[in-house]
């Protein structure tokens, strides 16, 4: 299978409401940890933030010459812009492993038996192999990120680095939990380097998926001076977009796997030895 006929074929998954009963629990969780967190540390952030830049010398400076291009509006907006650029990678963040860990095995069982009901589960993956796996892949993804932003300063590389990191832990992430539940590791293993660039590609699809949230805040100012609900509804599409994700990688996995097991020699029959 392609990717793009797992593309399609997952876009018609998400259409089925079952796909978002499992989508509900981390569509929750992130929802309520987003809006508590936003809740308790929003001023004190902006407090931060404000502090910070009272102590640069040219900050009069930059007022002024801000005030002179016509910009003098966007200093009420600088401290939430600030925040906002520090908060939006970890809401994604938080957004891609409560879909991993919650919803994607659920999807994959989903779309297993509908697509691939033959297919046998077997030795699996537990749930802290899972979430080592996912911990040190979300590091890994973390470090890649802070290391690469002095190249963000380039205009062209901060539309290109961003989503190849978040797409590769994407396709890290939801390619091993779909197929957590049915394949052993070592066809884990086979399924993901086998299908190594196919899951490249489709990683960097996601990552500029997830980019789209990102265009709430081409509303203006009145997107930073409400943020916090704004970083509500960039946490709902996250879910949204990731969810659609687990379906996309689910499709390509499993038939991926199915056909691995297709070409595993039948089992022999038993033959009863006769009675003596």
């Amino acid at each position: 299978m392609s990717p793009l006929q797992a593309f399609w074929r997952a876009l018609a998954t998400v259409t089925q409401p079952r796909v978002w009963g499992w989508a509900l629990p981390p569509l929750v969780v992130v929802l309520l940890l987003v809006g508590t967190l936003g809740w308790a540390l929003w001023e004190p952030s902006l407090d931060a933030v404000r502090a910070l830049v009272g102590r640069f010398e040219l900050s009069d400076g930059v007022w002024r010459w801000m005030h002179d291009a016509g910009l003098g509006g966007w200093r009420t907006v600088l401290a939430p812009m600030v925040v906002v650029v520090l908060a939006l990678p970890l809401v994604l963040l938080l957004s891609l492993l409560a879909v991993a860990l919650l919803a994607a095995p659920g999807i994959a069982r989903h779309v297993a038996g509908r697509r691939h009901p033959a297919l046998q589960v077997r030795e699996g993956c537990g749930l802290v192999r899972r979430l080592l796996w996912t911990a040190a892949t979300a590091l890994a993804a973390l470090l890649a990120l802070v290391a690469s932003l002095p190249l963000w300063l380039v205009p062209p590389l901060v539309l290109v680095l961003p989503p190849l990191i978040w797409g590769w832990l994407a396709a890290r992430v939801l390619g091993y939990h779909a197929l957590a539940v049915h394949a052993t590791a070592e066809e884990r293993r086979r399924v993901r380097r086998g299908r190594r660039l196919a899951l490249w590609a489709m990683g960097v699809g996601t990552g500029y998926l997830a980019l789209l949230p990102a265009l709430l805040w081409s509303l203006g100012s009145v997107a930073f001076v409400l943020a916090p609900f704004f970083l509500l509804a960039a946490a709902f599409l996250f879910v949204v977009v990731f969810v659609f994700a687990a379906a996309w990688f689910a499709h390509l996995v499993l038939a991926e796997l199915a056909a691995l097991r297709a070409l595993e020699p039948a089992p022999e029959p038993l033959v009863e030895s006769p009675a003596p």
